[in-house]
This record gives structure tokens, sequence and C-alpha cells, in this order.
């Protein structure tokens, strides 16, 4: 019986592995280690960072601000990118990414001079297209994979890593509480020597990138022609409004939830770590089904339910009147919103053409950044004034708002999407 239990799970083990790692090539490897390495980074930093701002002594509008300098940064790099890697490929810009983050990082370990975090942040936020839905990532899946299917798989695959690697980066954020008992270190002291670990991971990703091969072929073209034509411009209008109702719930409910947790509850990193990290291992196994979900009920009704429950998840948040029912709901939020991200991801590049997919995720991000870097800011006013629910009530109900949006736009379209 007991080798009979073996052999299930050995070969449950093995169809596992052949569904992950199908269609599975050099370059993909490459893409996702790379990947890895630089989420492995945003998974601490999306912990630490806020709560090290207060410890060095910044309020919270302060945080907010420097917070929502990296979203507006970020728009540019969205646009620029995305439009940028349709006329001159996919590599270049993927390791302008990385070398920034790099930056990022090493600015963050060596000052703590307000306008140089500012700098450093906005910085950083050139780098941080290192997700699957990333305009440059995208185009680069999209040039190399035809079959809508096999793209989501790339795409679930993308994200298991990216999780993963989230899941790692989230427990690392117990180490500033580890160097402070080892060495002696004070509590904002002790962030640094993670800053420089960031540092040589983001170094090291930079260095996989120069291995990948381009796979799109770069057109001889008028600067009048790298302008899409007008129907790809009308699915990026709307695309763009879709994507900034939900960059902008999703800023008011997590870009300041450390700082939340922080201030409502005096709850730290190492403790908010495991929350985190197991709000980013709890997806990937289903992950693994969004190509058979893509296959059966196409991309837009997951997309509508999944927004409405997250939105409905958020709520929770701001109505829990303890540490455990506000964590708790904050890993329901996350949970959901990541099971959604390889549909969204592979969704957005069937709505445009394989030629313009990083001119639509690129500036689609860019109005979606645009509009979401005012929500730090006023989060941490809200903050300040107490008011500790308010962005969560928010989020919530822009969330619901764009499961509306998903259901106007797009599910009358059909089998095609």
């Amino acid at each position: 019986m007991e080798s009979s239990s073996r052999s299930m799970s050995i070969r449950k083990f093995e169809y596992l592995k052949h569904r992950l790692l199908e269609y599975v090539d050099r370059d993909v490897y490459l893409l996702a280690s790379s990947m890895f390495l630089r989420r492995v980074v945003q998974g601490f930093l999306q912990i630490v960072r806020t709560i090290y701002l207060a410890l060095i002594g910044f309020d919270p509008i302060a945080i907010g601000f420097i917070t929502g300098v990296g979203f507006a940064i970020s728009m540019l790099e969205s646009a620029l990118f995305g439009l940028l890697s349709d006329r001159y490929g996919r590599k270049l810009f993927i390791a302008m990414g990385g070398l920034m983050s790099s930056i990022r990082l090493l600015l963050y370990a060596v000052s703590r001079d307000f306008w140089v975090l500012v700098i450093a942040q906005g910085i950083g936020a050139l780098g941080e297209g290192v997700g699957a839905g990333q305009p440059v990532v995208s185009g680069y899946i999209a040039d190399k994979v035809e079959d809508r299917v096999k793209r989501t798989h790339i795409f679930s695959l993308i994200a298991v890593t990216n999780a993963l690697a989230s899941t790692i980066g989230s427990l690392l954020a117990v180490m500033p509480a580890y160097f402070e008992d080892v060495l002696g270190l004070s509590k904002a002291d002790a962030h640094i020597p993670l800053f420089w670990v960031g540092f040589v991971l983001s170094a090291i990703s930079l260095i996989l990138v120069s291995f990948l091969r381009e796979y799109r072929r770069i057109p001889e073209r008028s600067v009048k022609q790298i302008i899409p034509p007008i129907s790809t411009l009308r699915e990026i209008a709307v695309y763009s409004l879709v994507r900034a109702t939900d960059g902008l719930a999703m800023s008011f409910i997590s870009s300041l939830a450390p700082l939340y947790f922080y201030l409502r509850f005096s709850i730290g990193s190492e403790d908010l770590a495991p929350i985190y990290a197991v709000a980013r291992f709890l997806p990937i196994p289903l992950y693994l089904t969004a190509p058979i979900i893509v296959k059966k009920l196409g991309y837009v009704k997951p997309l509508i339910a999944i927004r409405a429950v997250s939105g409905l998840s958020a709520l929770c948040i701001a109505f829990s009147s303890s540490f455990e029912l506000a964590s708790l709901s904050l890993v329901s939020y996350m949970v959901l919103i990541e099971i959604g991200m390889p549909v969204r991801q592979a969704f957005a590049t069937e709505i445009a053409g394989i030629s313009t997919v990083g001119s639509l995720i690129g500036i689609s991000n860019s109005i979606r950044t645009m509009v979401r870097s005012a929500a730090p800011i006023v989060t941490g006013y809200l903050f300040q004034l107490s008011f500790f629910d308010l962005p969560f009530a928010i989020g919530s109900s822009l969330l619901l708002l764009n499961a509306l949006q998903f259901h106007i736009f797009y599910s009358r379209k059909g089998d095609r999407i």
C-alpha cells in the first residue's frame, strides 16, 4: 500500500512537472530566471520599504509622496519602453529595466536623504516592469509564441515562478529583525544589508538577460508607420480605461498596506513576512489551471468574477477590527488578484495584433500608472488623519466598477476573446 501511494505521488509530480515545463526552452528559462531574481527583490521591498521609511522619520504623507513618484515615473517606462520595443526589439529594454532596479537598491543602501530616496524610487520605477504583463515582457512572449493556449501556458509558468520568487522575497522581509539581533543594529540600520542583497540579485538578473535571443523582427518603416491604426487605437483607449480603474483600485488597497498594518496594529515586517509569503504561494497550483479555464470559458468571464470577489475581500479589510481578520482578508484579496494575472496577461495579447502588443500594454500601463500615482499620496494623507479604512473602501468600490467595465466592453465579443 505504501509503495502504491509513493508511486502515485511520483506520477502526480511527473505530470505537474510536464505541465509546468511544456513549451519551455532556453530563452524561457533565461527570462523566467531573470524575472525570478527581480521578483525576489520586489517581494521584500513591497513589505519593508514603507516601514523602513517610517523608521527613519518620514510621516505617511512623505511616504505616500515617495511611493507616488515611483508610480508616476513608471508611467513613462510603460509607454516609452512598450512603444520603442515594438520598433527596436525587446531585449534591450528588458536589460535597461534590470539596470535601473540595481541602481535603485544601491541608492537605498547608501542614503537616507529624502530627495535621494525620491530619485531612487523614480529610477527603480523604470525597472519594475518585470512581470509577464509588462509591455516588453509580454511583447517578447507574444513574439515567441503565436498559439493562444501555448502563450497562456507560458504566462502561467512565469506566474508560477514569480509567485515562488515573491514568496521567497516575502520571507526575506524577516531579515532586518535577524540583523538587528545578530549584528546589534538599530531597527532602521538593520534594513541596509537587505538592500545590498537586493542589489546583488538585481545585478545577476541583468547578466541573465544578456544571453536572451531576440525574436522581434524589426521592420523597416517610417516614423508615421510607428503610429498604430485607428482600430488598434480604439482598443488601446478602451483597454486603458479598464486598466486605469483596476490600477487605481489596487493602488488604494496595496501601495501602503504594510504601513497600514504598522500604524494601526503596530505590526512590523517580520510579522507581515509570513502573511505575504502565504498569499503569494497559495495561487501557484491554480496557475496551472489558467490554460484550461481560458480554453473553456474564454478570458472575460473569469476576469469579471475575480475582480468582483477581490473587491469584496478588500472591503473586508476596511471593516476588520483585528489584525487576524485584516490579514486573512488581505491574503484572500492578494490570492484572487494573483490567480487572475496570467489570464489577464494573455487576454491583453489577444485584443491587439502581435505587431502592436507592446504599444497596447505600454500605453495602457502608462495611463494606469498615471492614475494610480495619486493614490499613495491620498492614502498617506488619509492615514495621517487616522482614516485607515477609507482607502480600502475606495479600492473595493473601484474593483467592483472594474468588473462591470469588463462586462460592458468585452462580454459581447463572444468566443474571439
